[in-house]
């Protein structure tokens, strides 16, 4: 059984770690030990039943022991600590909760956590860090790329491409053919009908741009 550490410590890293206890019960390959939070004063505290081990020091420590998975699903703050760990030369963890619906055709890149519920049809390729929320269903020849966070309850139709570190809100709808531009926002409730560009915050039904922001403004 491999053990695993979840960086983060508030609501959607507890959610990861509700994966990892299902996938535990399911076939017994994955447990986890505890969770990572830079805010030290978390530190020795219980979180549903584990303890906060420490921060980014711990990486090290553990890295010949045990596997990371990034529970922070703000893309910009998810890539930061991501690359941390990397550097620190820690291992990812994908993971899929034992719920979900996948075909033999779908292509996935480490760190990826997909949760409850979740469906993917065929030739789809999603990225590194990518977060697939409950509910969520990608259709065919889609490309989700690193660091997209994909909110509960989203649709999104075949030939999709969503950039990278792009957020797509809860229940939102996304049109066949449709691109979604790097580094994006896609708000609550929004039906994309038309390609969105980078950097951008769009909303509504259809949704349309209300903000554009100066490339690499997610690196602030």
């Amino acid at each position: 059984m491999r053990e695993i550490l979840v960086y983060g410590a508030g609501g959607f890293a507890r959610e990861v770690k509700d994966v990892v206890d299902a996938v535990e019960e399911a076939s017994g390959r994955i447990r986890c030990v505890g969770f990572l939070d830079d805010a030290p004063g978390s530190h020795g505290t219980v979180l549903n039943g584990v303890p906060i081990l420490g921060g980014e020091e711990l990486v090290t420590e553990w890295k010949h022991r045990s596997c990371f998975l990034v529970g922070i699903g703000n893309p910009s703050v998810k890539k930061k600590v991501a690359d941390k760990v990397q550097r620190l030369g820690g291992g990812v963890e994908t993971v899929f909760h034992p719920t979900v619906v996948k075909s033999r055709f779908v292509e996935f890149g480490e760190g990826t956590i997909v949760t409850a519920g979740v469906i993917l049809t065929n030739q789809i390729r999603v990225g590194r860090h990518v977060v697939l929320n409950l509910g969520v269903t990608v259709g065919h020849d889609c490309v989700l790329e690193d660091y997209a966070t994909v909110a509960p309850g989203v649709f999104i139709s075949g030939s999709v491409h969503i950039g990278e570190g792009s957020d797509i809100g809860t229940g939102s709808a996304i049109i066949q053919g449709v691109k979604i531009g790097r580094w994006s926002i896609v708000g609550a409730g929004a039906v994309v009908t038309k390609d969105i560009p980078d950097n951008c915050t769009a909303v509504g039904v259809p949704a349309k741009v209300i903000k554009t922001r100066e490339d690499g403004w997610h690196l602030k």
